[in-house]
């Protein structure tokens, strides 16, 4: 048994994959990971031309290679080896890849597939977390023609990351409009983070700023969160405990950087835009982003 788990990767892929390009890596563990939260079909009478698991790894693809669902439907017809990893005997086209990706469950199938990437890393190796929110632009339109032609951007996709810091991979996220201040989604990703891992310690910026929030990961949570003290009274007290305490630099902070790095990198391999219309398929296509990128890590 125990050389059998030596031959077998985090997710119980085979160590001999290892050696595979990395579209088919990306695809095959996709595949793999949506195999764990979803039936083949939705119901008994669904067509059977393709399982749900190969759908979604047809999304990952898209928002790993940061193309249209037309450009994936091209991919896979030009990529033998990538449908041969999912298990293709045809090319799905891209209106059912738009179709599958406007469903309301597919939030809930992207925060199960992080969890369990979570699950497994944070078992292999326990390690500290950051927390930030970042936005995707709602349009192609450059911020200059935007400026130029007497606009002004009124939202934007916000999205909002749980990050491990060693191993710089998103484990949990939230999705909502912004501009907003980030402890309004700050508490619905806690919960998320919690039933993924344990941090050793919650990093997170000056919008974490928060009595409540510090006395609920110490005490209610027993992780240890920190944030620099912003917010000071008229005389330069700062109320609260926790709050009083964090006056004080902690050298460690820098770990709280992580979290910005996976924004960058998302937004560099995917894209800053996103295509769709709809707010559903908005938040599912920024959602798959982050997916893609803490499956490729």
């Amino acid at each position: 048994m125990a050389k059998r788990r030596r031959e077998l990767g985090l997710f119980g892929q085979p160590i001999s994959e290892a050696g595979d390009q990395e579209i088919v890596k990306v695809v095959k563990l996709a595949l793999r990971l949506a195999r764990r939260h979803m039936a083949d079909h939705a119901h008994k009478f669904a067509p059977k031309k393709f399982t749900q698991p190969q759908l979604f790894a047809c999304l990952i693809l898209k928002a790993h290679m940061g193309c249209t669902y037309r450009r994936c439907e091209e991919l896979l017809i030009l990529m033998p080896s990538v449908r041969e990893a999912i298990g293709l005997e045809e090319v799905p086209r891209f209106t059912t890849l738009q179709a599958f990706a406007d469903r309301p469950e597919i939030l809930a199938l992207i925060d199960g597939v992080l969890a369990s990437i979570g699950r497994a890393v944070c078992k292999a190796r326990p390690q500290d977390a950051a927390l930030d929110g970042t936005g995707l632009e709602v349009t192609s339109a450059s911020a200059h023609f935007v400026s130029r032609a007497g606009r002004k951007r009124t939202r934007f996709v916000k999205v909002m990351l749980g990050v491990l810091c060693a191993t710089v991979i998103p484990v949990s996220l939230v999705i909502d409009w912004g501009p907003s201040h980030d402890m309004k989604q700050a508490w619905t990703l806690r919960r998320k983070m919690m039933n993924t891992c344990t941090p050793t310690v919650l990093w997170g910026d000056g919008a974490f700023d928060c009595e409540a929030w510090h006395k609920a990961n110490w005490e209610g949570w027993g992780v240890p969160s920190y944030a620099p003290t912003t917010v000071k009274s008229a005389d330069g007290r700062v109320n609260g405990l926790y709050r009083n305490t964090f006056q004080i630099a902690v050298r460690e902070y820098g770990r709280r950087w992580t979290c910005e790095s996976v924004n960058s990198g998302i937004k560099r391999t995917s894209g800053n835009a996103l295509r769709s219309r709809k707010e559903n398929t908005l938040f599912a296509e920024a959602a798959l982003k982050v997916a893609a990128y803490a499956i490729k890590v």
